[in-house]
């Protein structure tokens, strides 16, 4: 009878689910990172700038993933603003942010709720409480990019996949900021990109730092590489590296420095400015072949009455 009492009881256990309550893990999913909020006064209202930060920690890519943000009355629950944005697919152990604008149409305190969708299902979200004052004191923030640092860790997967740590400097040329975020994307085509942030706290003034992004992509395939400094919400700075990187042939854990170029004016709005120039130089050029062409058709008249002549 005890142990008729005992094993009973041990399977009600069992069933209730008492004693594997904690041995049930968790299944994995996309999650939000970190948020960044940034508002300006804009007339009656107040413009909100949300950059969202997205890590997929899975080993195969997502669904199609989109980002809603909410803005609601901490007292009155009332919801003041909710906007949504699309973000795509995001590839195995990668990371990506997305920023989204719009306008709040009152002041004082404010939730700010984020929420991540994946295949229109609701995986992950984040809160946070802002407050909104009419007139903004803080001073701009003025960081810039100095350099890049790649250094490479190991190879991984039997050789396929390669860990590195790509080490963006900054310098603060103005007041103290409380964080920066600094976002690196590795580049392989217009489709395949593979992003990573990091924040690093409290720059001061005429700081010089780096920030450090740890990411695991192809060995086989040669990166670009993009930069983006934001503080206080904006971007403050961009760059990217002039050449392609080939990870592979890089020697291990030996820290290699390149330059970045800015990259305030994208490269196609140059070439455009490029070929606008030479289809000017090139409606210019057709007043010097005119006189040509009849000074050629008067020397070859000549030339036949001359035969003519003779004749």
């Amino acid at each position: 009878m005890n142990f008729l009492l005992f094993f009973s009881i041990f399977l009600f256990c069992i069933c209730s689910g008492c004693l594997n309550e904690n041995v049930v893990e968790e299944a994995q999913h996309p999650t939000i990172t970190n948020v960044d909020v940034m508002s300006t006064p804009a007339d009656e209202e107040f413009e909100l700038k949300v950059t969202v930060y997205v890590q997929n920690p899975q080993n195969s890519d997502t669904g199609t993933l989109s980002i809603k943000v909410k803005t609601k009355d901490p007292y009155t629950n009332l919801i003041t603003s909710d906007h949504m944005e699309n973000v795509g697919y995001l590839k195995a152990g990668s990371q990506t942010y997305k920023s989204l604008t719009f306008n709040v149409p009152k002041s004082g305190e404010q939730l700010v709720m984020v929420e991540l969708f994946e295949d229109n299902s609701l995986v992950d979200e984040y809160i946070t409480q802002i407050r909104l004052i009419e007139q903004t004191t803080a001073p701009v923030s003025n960081v810039i990019l100095t350099d890049l640092m790649i250094e490479t860790i190991q190879a991984t997967n039997y050789g396929e996949d390669i860990i590195f740590e790509a080490s963006p400097g900054i310098y603060n040329q103005g007041d103290e900021v409380d964080k920066v975020t600094i976002v690196v994307t590795a580049v392989v085509d217009q489709y395949t990109r593979y992003t990573g942030s990091v924040v690093v706290p409290n720059v001061e003034q005429s700081q010089r730092t780096r920030g450090t992004v740890r990411m695991t992509v192809p060995a086989d395939e040669s990166y670009s590489f993009e930069v983006d400094v934001i503080a206080d919400g904006l971007i403050t700075s961009s760059g990217q590296t002039g050449t392609s990187i080939k990870l592979h042939d890089l020697k291990l854990e030996t820290p290699t420095t390149y330059a970045l170029l800015e990259s305030e004016i994208p490269v196609e709005e140059e070439m455009a400015a490029e070929e606008e120039e030479e289809e000017t130089a090139e409606e210019e050029s057709p007043g010097f072949e005119i006189p040509m062409l009849v000074i050629s058709m008067l020397c070859a008249v000549g030339i036949l009455r001359k035969k003519n002549r003779k004749i």
